[in-house]
């Protein structure tokens, strides 16, 4: 479904933690069906979909001959920018006074007029920061029958990943128990039938 048919946090649905009962399990099947052999496959291409929410993760501490990735760390404060003009922004005026008068000894120019090469080569001479290399990597969090749920899931969980999180689908085309199930729920063969009272 659309983004903008997410389900609120207040909808009852099984991707907001409703109890499964018939209502929400018509809601889960029919975006279940929308995501896996409806017009949601057009976005992710593959009929065989499992949604799986993924945390960004930043890797420190490669040397800058092998990555073109710069990022200035501060030591006392734990500070980081991830390009000079970001830390220029950060700065107040005696800062930036301090940056262009660097410049100036090293290049003859103002900071924010030179070459960003001489930029991260000043910001490595400050004092309790360094200048570094960083790889983006994607961790596994959960996963999910549906796009809805796994959004709901990231909206819920953001503020503990402040790096950021995103939706990644894979193809589950070997998962043979994953798709039997799924294709049961699909054509009615699984479906919610009441608990019957004690």
């Amino acid at each position: 479904m659309p983004t903008e048919n997410i389900p609120a946090e207040s909808a009852r649905s099984l991707a907001t933690a409703s109890t499964l009962d018939a209502e929400t399990w018509a809601d889960f099947v029919k975006r279940l069906r929308y995501d896996c052999v409806g017009a949601g496959v057009h976005d992710h291409c593959t009929a065989d979909a499992i949604f799986i929410v993924q945390a960004r993760r930043i890797v420190y501490g490669i040397d800058t001959d092998y990555s073109d990735n710069r990022v200035l760390l501060d030591h006392c404060n734990e500070g980081e920018w991830f390009s000079p003009e970001e830390f220029w922004e950060d700065q107040d005026h005696d800062a930036r006074a301090a940056l262009n008068k660097a410049m100036q000894d090293w290049s003859s120019c103002q900071f924010m007029k030179a070459d960003e090469s001489d930029q991260w080569y000043v910001l490595g001479e400050l004092k309790e920061h360094s200048v570094t290399g960083w790889h983006e990597a994607w961790e596994y969090i959960s996963a999910h029958f549906t796009k809805d749920a796994a959004e709901a899931f990231v909206r819920r969980k953001k503020h503990d990943y402040r790096k950021g999180m995103r939706v990644y689908v894979e193809s589950q085309y070997y998962s043979w128990e994953f798709n039997t199930i799924k294709e049961a729920i699909l054509d009615g063969t699984l479906t919610y039938t009441p608990k019957e009272a004690a």
